[in-house]
C-alpha cells in the first residue's frame, strides 16, 4: 500500500419523502394502518422466473444396476433421460 490516508466521502442527509400523503381529511392511526397493509399486499410478488430446470441428479432409475452393453440399460434409460 502507498500509505496515503484516505479520508471518507462527505455523505450528504438524504431526504425522506413520504410515499403516502393525506390530501384531506384526519385519518385515524388504524385507517392509515389499514391503508398500509392494503398497499403492502398489492405490491406483488416476486416475478415469476418460468418453468423449473429439469435435474435429473439422483432419480431411481440410475439406481438400477444392468450391464453395461444390456438392451434393458439402453432402451431405460432413452425413455427416462431423453425424454422431455
Amino acid at each position: 500500500m502507498s500509505g496515503e490516508a484516505t479520508t471518507p466521502a462527505e455523505e450528504t442527509p438524504a431526504t425522506n419523502e413520504p410515499h403516502i400523503t393525506v390530501l384531506r381529511g384526519n385519518p385515524s392511526d388504524e385507517e392509515v394502518a389499514a391503508l398500509v397493509a392494503v398497499l403492502g399486499t398489492a405490491g406483488g410478488g416476486a416475478a415469476d422466473t418460468g418453468p423449473p430446470e429439469r435435474n435429473m441428479w439422483g432419480h431411481p432409475v440410475d439406481k438400477l444396476r444392468y450391464p453395461l452393453f444390456s438392451w434393458q440399460r439402453i432402451t431405460l434409460l432413452e425413455r427416462t433421460h431423453m425424454r422431455r
